[in-house]
């Protein structure tokens, strides 16, 4: 999709669901139909629409990410992980959605 697209349809979403299974955002159960993809870099700032750059939250956790500190990346394995603001956590520790993990 690159930058041609800004929206996550099709293929694209249906690999967002499989990959993350459902809201990304740690403790959250929301299934994949209750979310909207999130691009980390925002498609305004010129990020693309690609599996590489977008993550699956429900409305909630959408809107917090927007309105807080919080910050999104995917790790080294690709599953997205969370960096919590340092008033909330000093050592920025990731923290990572384990109730979809399949595993």
């Amino acid at each position: 999709m690159g930058r041609q697209r800004r929206l996550v349809t099709g293929p694209l979403r249906r690999a967002l669901a499989l990959r993350d299974g459902g809201c990304a955002f740690p403790g959250c159960d929301r299934p994949p139909r209750w979310c909207a993809a999130h691009h980390i870099r925002h498609w305004a700032d010129g990020g693309p629409t690609s599996l590489e750059n977008a993550v699956l939250l429900c409305g909630h956790h959408h809107r917090h990410l927007h309105q807080t500190e919080w910050a999104v990346r995917l790790g080294g394995d690709g599953t997205p992980e969370f960096v919590p603001p340092a008033w909330l956590d000093p050592d920025q520790i990731p923290r990572r959605n384990h109730y979809h993990r399949r595993t």
